[in-house]
């Protein structure tokens, strides 16, 4: 579409100079001194759909014309803006270290306007930069159509900044002290307001204070923690107090420590309960002392070895020698063990089946021989009393 040239404030400026003679910087449309009367290039304001045309440098020498415009009773050196082959230079009110660009309606700066963003392999870009030591230039931020903003120093925000599009800082952002952060939200109420999820990569959230999870706004809402997995599979809820754990394939859950785990009740009533499905209380651990129906304990071996024909059982007097020297049963822990180490319940249990075992089979022993004494006691008294 074609674009209608606009007459700006600069084209009355020349439009008003045409009139008059004017000097032509070297390598102007004109020789070198020679003067201008009402030049053809030139075109008077009436006619609207022409624009201005001014040329320094006519002969590219790649010399210093430019265009100076002085406000005020000095010359050209004591200029407030320069036009030349490096751009627009504004000095500003005399004496004075900033510049300004002002307008009614809006400033706008464009680069790379209607061309290929890749022609010739050019990336044009605006940069905004500042001198730095020893008057070197710095540059502070960058704006290109492919990058968007990108801000090379500390970025400080004293009041509301909106961002349409994402925004990337290389340096610090700093917010004022009563700011907030809305992502995808219009109207922030707390620091940092969110609507969506938050994605860190291996991220780290520290607070130099306790760390407090809030699901829910009002008591109307579901206020529930989920912990979820790649897959966005439960693996864990939070909700009024009661933690539920569960596994991917759904058979329950675990809970893991790499040292010790700690379950510790508060109150005077302070137990650790365990409970079945119907919420009844099945075991109770409390003071260090287990309530529970009934105890199964998993264990690799039981004692029916003594009941095989290979075994040997130990005579009664090798068994009261075993205890005179010893002090304690065959197979049977020391007293300073035990205090050292804790009683094993199923390897003391296992012990005292075999040990049964064994005086069982001593006891059929001594059954048979007093059957054997009584057989011979009684031909005895039957041959006595003949």
């Amino acid at each position: 579409m074609k674009r209608k040239h606009k007459i700006t404030m600069l084209s009355f400026m020349v439009l008003g100079l045409a009139s008059l003679d004017m000097q032509a910087q070297n390598g102007g449309d004109a020789a070198t001194g020679d003067r201008i009367q009402n030049p053809s290039n030139f075109r008077r304001v009436h006619d609207r759909d022409a624009g201005i045309y001014m040329r320094a440098d006519a002969n590219n020498d790649r010399a210093a014309e430019s265009f100076r415009f002085v406000i005020g009773n000095g010359d050209e050196r004591d200029y407030n803006a320069e036009i030349n082959r490096t751009g627009l230079d504004l000095r500003g009110i005399k004496h004075t270290q900033y510049a300004r660009l002002r307008s009614v309606r809006g400033l706008e700066i464009i680069a790379n306007y209607n061309r290929d963003i890749n022609n010739n392999g050019l990336i044009e870009n605006i940069r905004f930069r500042v001198g730095g030591n020893g008057g070197d230039l710095q540059t502070i931020a960058t704006m290109a159509h492919n990058e968007g903003l990108k801000v090379k120093k500390q970025a400080t925000f004293e009041s509301s900044a909106t961002f349409e599009s994402s925004a990337r800082f290389d340096s610090n952002l700093t917010m004022g002290g009563s700011s907030r952060i809305g992502i995808g939200v219009n109207d922030p109420q707390v620091r940092l307001h969110v609507n969506g999820a938050i994605r860190t990569n291996n991220g780290i959230y520290q607070s130099n204070g306790s760390v407090s999870l809030r699901p829910g706004i009002s008591n109307s809402t579901r206020d529930v923690i989920e912990f979820k997995n790649s897959h966005n599979d439960n693996m864990a809820t939070l909700q009024d107090g009661k933690l539920r754990l569960i596994l991917r394939d759904g058979n329950g859950g675990e809970i893991e420590s790499t040292g010790a785990l700690k379950l510790k009740g508060g109150g005077n009533n302070d137990f650790v309960g365990f409970y079945n499905s119907n919420n009844q209380l099945v075991t109770r651990l409390q003071d260090g002392v287990v309530t529970t129906d009934q105890v199964r304990l998993n264990v690799t071996t039981f004692p029916d070895y003594v009941f095989a024909k290979d075994y040997k059982l130990m005579p009664l007097k090798e068994v009261a020698q075993y205890i005179k020297t010893n002090k304690h049963l065959p197979n049977m822990p020391t007293e300073a063990e035990v205090v050292a180490e804790g009683m094993n319940v199923g390897q003391i249990n296992t012990v005292l089946v075999e040990k049964v075992e064994e005086l069982t089979l001593h006891t059929i022993n001594q059954e048979e021989k007093i059957e054997q004494l009584m057989k011979k006691i009684e031909a005895l008294e039957a041959a006595i009393n003949k």
